[in-house]
C-alpha cells in the first residue's frame, strides 16, 4: 500500500471508554476519545488512526475503528485498562464536571508510526498530552499540514511543552474557554485574545464557541461562521473533536479554510445528536448535503 496513494492523513489522540451522565440518562461503556471522534468524522479509509487501547477494549469498538481506519498498523493494544473518563453535564450542557479519570495504558504509551504513515500530507494532533503529540510529530519524515487541538488541563499542567509545540503547527483549533486560559485574558475581546495566541507562533487559529459558531484568525484574515442549529442536543461530548475531524476532511479535499470550517460545523451538528459517536455513525449523504447547503446560505455569524 503506497503512502502517496492511500495514506492521506494521520489522526492521533486519545481513545477511551467513557461514562456520560446528562439530562437524557446515564450511559456506560461509551466509545470516546479525541482520536475516535475525529476519525469517525471522516469518510471511511481516508485516515490512519494512531492510538492505544487496553485488553479490556471491546471487540465491537475495536472493529469499528479498524474498519474506519486505513489500517491498524499504528493502533497499539497493550495489557491493561483502556483510558477511561466519566463526566456529568449540567441540564443545559453549559458545563460539565469530571466524575473520574483513569489513564490506564495511555500513561506509559508512546506513539509508534508505521512506515506508511510517515509521509502523510496531513497530520491531526487531537487532544492528548503535548509530549505525546510532539513525539508523534517528530517521527514524520515530511512536513505535513499540522492541525492541533488541546485541552485546558494541558494548558494548566504542560504549558511550556504545549507552547513549544504550538510554534510548529499550521492550524491551532481550541474552544473559547481554552483560548481564555491560554491567552491569559478575560475573553471580553476575542480579537485581542486571538492576537495573543497567534503571537505564540501558530500560522492560523480557530476558536470554537459552541452554538455561537467558530472564528478564524491568521496574520491577514479573520471571519466567523455560525453553528448549525439542531433540534435537540443529546450529548456534546466530542463535538469539538468531530469539528476538527470534519475540518480535516475539507482540507484533504482541497477546500478553502472557510468551506472546511463549514464541513466541521456540519459534522459537529451530527455528533451532538447522539450519545458518544452514535450521531456520527448515522450521517447520511443527503442530510449532510442539506446541512451544508444551510451553512453556505447562513455562514456568517
Amino acid at each position: 500500500m503506497s503512502s502517496n496513494q492511500s495514506h492521506k492523513s494521520i489522526v492521533f489522540g486519545s481513545i477511551s471508554i467513557d461514562k456520560i451522565v446528562n439530562r437524557h440518562g446515564s450511559y456506560s461503556d461509551v466509545l470516546g476519545g479525541s482520536a475516535a471522534y475525529a476519525l469517525l468524522a471522516n469518510k471511511q479509509n481516508t485516515c490512519e488512526l494512531v492510538g492505544v487501547v487496553g485488553d479490556d477494549f471491546q471487540d465491537y469498538h475495536f472493529d469499528l475503528l479498524s474498519n474506519h481506519s486505513i489500517s491498524t498498523n499504528s493502533l497499539t493494544k497493550l495489557n491493561g485498562n483502556t483510558f477511561c473518563w466519566g463526566g456529568e453535564y449540567q441540564h443545559d450542557f453549559s458545563s460539565r464536571k469530571t466524575l473520574y479519570v483513569d489513564p490506564g495504558v495511555s500513561e506509559t504509551y508512546l506513539p509508534d508510526l508505521s512506515e506508511n504513515s510517515k509521509n502523510c500530507p496531513f497530520l491531526l494532533l487531537g487532544n492528548t498530552a503535548p509530549h505525546l503529540q510532539t513525539a508523534l510529530l517528530n517521527q514524520m519524515d515530511n512536513k505535513p499540514f499540522i492541525l492541533l487541538d488541546t485541552f485546558k488541563l494541558y494548558i494548566d499542567i504542560a504549558n511550556k511543552e504545549l507552547k513549544h509545540l504550538i510554534k510548529r503547527v499550521d492550524l491551532f483549533c481550541i474552544n473559547f474557554n481554552e483560548a481564555i486560559a491560554l491567552s491569559g485574558q478575560s475573553g471580553s475581546d476575542i480579537n485581542e485574545m486571538s492576537k495573543a495566541i497567534l503571537d505564540l507562533g501558530p500560522k492560523s487559529l480557530i476558536i470554537k464557541d459552541g452554538k455561537k459558531g467558530s472564528y478564524f484568525f491568521d496574520s491577514n484574515n479573520q471571519f466567523s461562521i455560525k453553528a448549525y442549529p439542531v433540534k435537540e442536543v443529546i450529548d456534546t461530548t466530542g463535538a469539538g473533536d468531530a469539528y476538527i475531524g470534519g475540518l480535516l476532511m475539507g482540507k484533504m479535499n482541497s477546500m478553502s479554510i472557510l468551506d472546511s470550517m463549514k464541513i466541521g460545523a456540519v459534522t459537529a451538528s451530527f455528533c451532538i445528536e447522539g450519545i458518544g459517536v452514535d450521531g456520527l455513525l448515522k450521517i447520511t449523504s443527503d442530510e449532510f448535503d442539506k446541512r451544508l447547503d444551510w451553512m453556505h446560505s447562513n455562514h456568517t455569524s
